[in-house]
């Protein structure tokens, strides 16, 4: 991903702030005038960010801007005959974050982590012999669906290394306060992802507007994906300041087939293949603003807030 800095300009009657390309040469991606609050875009591909990037240094310049505009440049260097377009104002109250104790932290979770939970609870109602014998033979007790779902949400969280590699942040088994949990959060620059892992090994997934029909049983995966990726965006944008993405992704390990009938608007994907497909979707926030979010994701507090706050709908 292009790097993106911005440097000040002034002389007598003019004030300008450039965002550019990282380099002694950097290449100029947009440009702010200060005094009138117009944003050119010289470069339409990076605009989503250098955007961002205004509008972090609005927020703590301590200048006085006018409301921002857009005017984004066309063919030869001219400007598009296009009415100028408001650029959404941050909040200025966010809640308060309370401190983080290490217990608090979600980013310890290991994959499969809700889960695992549930596994070694069950493994508790074994007696001792039967315990010892699974141990030595390296296989786990307990219902064989929670297992599967573990071995899935496992693999997921494997293919979801590479990202963290590269800067993008992770999160396994977020608690939601009914008990469940996401399975993964995913934040890069093209926001955050919701990510459901369903285990199939060997069977044929067919994918509808409104249904997944696994070997041709429907689930219910699409609806549950975009109301866990609705409320998750509201509770980020609320506790972020700031509108944050939130894709929905329903990540299927093992199936011996995918096939899409349709474009819902989640996006089901070989679960194996995460790290290649999250990163293709254009970028949607700075790394300043990955930054801040994934500082609230991580936060237990955070989530445990779910419905508790009342919100306006946007």
């Amino acid at each position: 991903m292009t790097e993106l800095v911005v440097k000040q300009w002034r002389v007598p009657g003019k004030e300008r702030l450039y965002v550019n390309k990282a380099g002694a040469r950097g290449d100029s991606v947009a440009w702010l005038d200060c005094r009138t609050g117009v944003v050119t875009v010289d470069i339409p591909e990076f605009e989503a960010v250098a955007l961002a990037k205004v509008e972090e240094w609005c927020r703590t310049s301590g200048d006085h801007v006018p409301p921002r505009t857009v005017r984004r440049q066309g063919k030869g260097n001219q400007p598009e005959n296009v009415t100028p377009s408001p650029l959404p104002q941050p909040r200025t109250e966010v809640p308060f974050l309370p401190p983080m104790r290490e217990e608090d932290d979600l980013a310890r979770n290991l994959p499969g982590a809700g889960l695992e939970s549930l596994v070694r609870e069950s493994e508790g109602r074994y007696n001792l012999l039967v315990r010892l014998a699974a141990k030595i033979s390296r296989q786990r007790l307990g219902d064989s669906h929670t297992l599967r779902g573990l071995e899935g949400e496992q693999i997921v969280g494997a293919g979801l290394e590479p990202l963290k590699a590269a800067g993008w942040k992770v999160l396994h088994g977020v608690p939601l306060p009914s008990g469940s949990n996401i399975d993964h959060v995913v934040i890069g620059p093209p926001g955050v992802f919701t990510v459901n892992s369903k285990h199939h090994p060997g069977a044929t997934v067919w994918v509808g507007d409104k249904i997944v029909k696994v070997n041709r049983n429907g689930f219910p995966y699409l609806e549950n994906s975009e109301f866990e990726a609705g409320r998750t965006a509201r509770l980020l944008s609320e506790w972020c300041g700031f509108d944050v993405p939130v894709h929905p992704v329903i990540a299927v390990v093992g199936a011996q087939k995918i096939t899409l009938g349709a474009t819902p608007g989640v996006a089901v994907i070989d679960g194996e293949q995460i790290a290649s497909v999250l990163p293709s979707r254009p970028a949607e926030l700075s790394p300043n603003r990955v930054d801040r979010v994934f500082t609230v994701a991580r936060h237990r507090y955070v989530w445990s807030q779910i419905g508790k706050r009342g919100r306006k709908p946007r």
